[in-house]
């Protein structure tokens, strides 16, 4: 069931770039380019798979083009990981997008640490039109990865993530789940843009307790009715969280599987102190 869950949550953009994987598979330089309207970008690396993975590859270079010169050229490097690998953000880890709605399409690159469970890091190369070159700027998005969609009426692009600090706080990492966080770029800096998104929420919400209510009867439901809590709790709706979670504790439905956490009221006691906590409730 979490597998559906998780599905749901990899909502991929509709993005106006292309990319491509140089063919020769035995090659031991790969190429994955992207571009959209005057600007061409181009990622190197050294791998003896076609498919890049998350594994770390060496060689990793990036080169950016505009009108036809070639305003950047650097090894890609990153304060997390060294070397680094290339992550899907939901299909390619290089994409082109008008992030700040200003005209000028920035270089969107997906990497990741390598490692169970962790991490993903974007990095977002900028114009700068006064020194006529690409500024740089990176998030850690940690361990529940990443996604670039587009939201709203204005189908503004955003970095569509989840709140980790919610994974095996009240189940197993396989049915905690992770309130919606939507970031944006703007002005040159990754900036939380969750609550200018209320149906993001919403969806987000209904999502979770549809996956508590097929899970809560084998006691895997706990960690999801946090999720959906916490969703609420931002939309405002913290009366309604408070009248369901003690609904479904008086109906002996918030059970923790293998004792991996408090069931009941004790388990409510301890999701809206922890909501409170982290600035939900």
């Amino acid at each position: 069931m979490v597998s559906t869950v998780r599905g749901v949550l990899a909502v991929t953009a509709c993005l106006t770039a292309c990319a491509a994987v140089a063919p020769d598979a035995r090659a031991a330089q790969q190429t994955l380019t992207a571009s959209q309207g005057s600007v061409r970008a181009t990622v190197t690396y050294e791998a003896a798979h076609r498919e890049p993975g998350t594994r770390p590859l060496t060689g990793l270079r990036l080169a950016i083009e505009r009108d036809g010169a070639k305003l950047y050229e650097a090894a890609v490097s990153s304060s997390h990981c060294s070397p680094c690998g290339l992550e899907s953000l939901a299909d390619e880890p290089l994409k082109l997008a008008d992030l700040e709605s200003n005209g000028q399409p920035d270089v969107v690159l997906g990497l990741n640490t390598g490692g169970a469970h962790c991490c993903s890091i974007v990095q977002v190369f900028a114009y700068d039109p006064g020194t006529m070159t690409y500024r740089v700027t990176e998030r850690d998005f940690g361990e529940p990865g990443v996604d670039l969609i587009p939201v709203g009426t204005s189908r503004q692009l955003v970095f569509r993530t989840g709140d980790a600090r919610f994974a095996y706080t009240f189940a197993p990492y396989a049915y905690s789940g992770l309130p919606i966080q939507l970031v944006s770029f703007e002005a040159g800096a990754f900036r939380d843009a969750t609550l200018s998104y209320p149906a993001e929420i919403a969806a987000d919400a209904a999502l979770y307790l549809g996956g508590f209510r097929a899970e809560r009867r084998h006691g895997l439901g706990n960690g999801l009715i946090a999720a959906w809590a916490a969703d609420e709790d931002r939309l405002g709706h913290g009366a309604l969280v408070r009248r369901i979670l003690d609904r479904e504790a008086r109906h002996g439905l918030l059970r923790s599987r293998e004792h991996y956490g408090p069931s009941g009221h004790a388990f409510v006691q301890r999701l809206l102190r922890f909501l409170k906590r982290t600035g939900y409730g």
